[in-house]
């Protein structure tokens, strides 16, 4: 009964966030009873959220010495925790054994999906994606890995419509997924133009465009209410120089549709949002001499000159 209670309040103390207390209280019980598996588990989870990778490893060993390695979740902690010391063979049998005792944990394909592309093994990453997002549709990282390792080896029509299952998912793998889609849309936009689809190219760099449009006060906001991870963060600082290049490749297809208007349009509008970029003023000017608006592409021109001199 003491064991028990011991237990319980440990639970409750890193439910907390109290991992010390937790430990403290899981270590008592142990003393008492070293034979319960469940503080031996809990206090494995604890050293490996501390990054103790080594008592972590030692306490779910343990565990699983008693339980004849036969339990799931004491699996998949030793498969984490083999992960983060780099023992990836070892890692990656044990998450296998893990899905042999219970297939129906999304979080553990997801896992050994990770481990499997980490290795090369293409084809059984995605089989363990596709695997998490069948038990858990919500799975955001799954969607967007396997959109990211399908555009990686050409695959832009089935990667596409995986970055569109993340966006309509969750919200915390949103702005990633329009992030990846925008980056898709602009690739085949650069692929379609020399081709002659100027139409093709258009359509997708305008759908381009609006992602990143709509992504950044989703990024903005996460990152003032300091809920950005390090993906997050990178996103951000890819926003404006993304967006320039997505203006940039636009107005290139309108000239070349011999549209100039929506050209000077496009230069304009980009003008405003980025006029310390001096290539849009260069491309401004350009556009402008071509209408025969001489005046107004000398004062682009200038504008050229101030923002150079400015760098």
């Amino acid at each position: 009964e003491h064991v028990r209670r011991l237990k319980n309040r440990g639970a409750e103390l890193r439910t907390s966030g109290d991992l010390e207390g937790a430990m403290d209280h899981f270590e008592w019980a142990l003393a008492l009873n070293p034979r319960c598996t469940t503080c031996l588990k809990d206090a494995a989870e604890i050293h490996l959220s501390l990054k103790d990778y080594a008592r972590a490893e030692e306490k779910i060993r343990k565990a699983l010495d008693m339980l004849e390695g036969l339990d799931s979740d004491a699996l998949f902690t030793l498969g984490l925790i083999l992960s983060e010391r780099g023992k990836d063979d070892e890692s990656i049998a044990t998450y296998r054994k893990s899905i042999e005792l219970n297939a129906e944990d999304a979080e553990l394909c997801y896992n050994l999906g990770i481990k499997l592309g980490e290795r090369g093994d293409t084809g059984g990453e995605l089989a363990m994606y596709r695997k998490a997002t069948e038990i858990d549709p919500r799975m955001g990282g799954a969607w967007i890995n396997m959109g990211t390792t399908l555009a990686e080896a050409g695959n832009l029509h089935d990667a596409e419509l995986m970055f569109m299952k993340a966006i309509e998912c969750c919200d915390d793998v949103r702005t990633k997924g329009m992030m990846n889609l925008a980056l898709l849309l602009q690739k085949r936009a650069n692929d379609l133009a020399p081709a002659g689809d100027l139409a093709g190219a258009k359509a997708a760099i305008d759908r381009a465009g609006r992602l990143v449009d709509e992504a950044k006060p989703l990024l903005d906001a996460r990152i003032a209410l300091g809920g950005a991870d390090s993906e997050d963060a990178m996103f951000a600082s890819q926003l404006k120089p993304l967006r320039v290049q997505i203006h940039r490749l636009c107005g290139q297809i309108l000239a070349g549709m011999g549209d100039l208007e929506a050209c000077e349009a496009e230069f304009r509008t980009a003008s405003e949002s980025f006029g310390d970029i001096p290539g849009i003023w260069d491309a401004l000017a350009r556009v402008l001499d071509l209408r025969g608006k001489t005046e107004e592409g000398r004062l682009a021109r200038e504008r050229l000159a101030a923002v150079r001199n400015s760098l």
